[in-house]
């Protein structure tokens, strides 16, 4: 059996961070649909299983590189409201030096709840995974529990008057595209001159 080497998981990456791309792309030019291949997409970048490694967090960390992810301070969560934590509405940029927000570690921000629903909290890792896996990113489920298919089916949105409205999945899929697009812009150069 073949085992990856380390420079054969950083062309694996650069592939991920094109294919990221793309379907930022032709999300922004108005095809939702693609919310889900994104997911997939930042689930083989991110996500570790029995079976794989997530080859962004594993390969700058061996490294030495440091990933300063941005995110919300988790410590005001208020058990009796619905919020949204992420910090944007609609297809516009998000401003990652925006003073509300603080760096975090990889597996801080993944694991991050972005979304309060009552005493339900809902975390990064959740609504990426759940595009990815359930709503056909990487697969189509066929049973939703009960409790989630009000956000996984998109009845839970975001409304700006200027942005118009998005469903809080695509929204939290979105936003973590374009910051691990932004890191991958910064850490790709520097794993370049470092894995042999």
């Amino acid at each position: 059996m073949h085992r990856l080497t380390d420079r054969e998981k950083f062309e694996h990456l650069k592939k991920q961070r094109a294919f990221l791309d793309s379907e930022v792309k032709e999300y922004r030019n108005g095809n939702a649909s693609f919310a889900v291949k994104m997911a997939a997409t930042l689930r083989t970048i991110s996500h570790r299983t029995p079976s794989s490694t997530p080859l962004l967090p594993d390969l700058a960390d061996k490294y030495g590189c440091k990933l300063d992810f941005k995110g919300r301070d988790q410590s005001a969560l208020d058990e009796n409201v619905v919020l949204y934590t992420g910090f944007t509405i609609g297809m516009r940029e998000p401003d990652f030096d925006a003073p509300f927000l603080v760096t975090k570690t990889f597996g801080d921000y993944w694991n991050e709840i972005v979304y309060l629903e009552g005493r339900m909290r809902y975390t990064r890792k959740q609504l990426v995974l759940w595009a990815g896996n359930k709503l056909g990113g990487d697969h189509v489920d066929p049973e939703i529990p009960p409790e989630l298919q009000h956000i996984v089916g998109g009845q839970v949105k975001l409304v700006s008057q200027k942005y118009g409205e998005e469903t809080i999945i695509n929204q939290v899929v979105y936003e973590m595209a374009l910051q691990v697009l932004r890191i991958l812009d910064g850490l790709l150069p520097v794993l370049e001159g470092k894995i042999p």
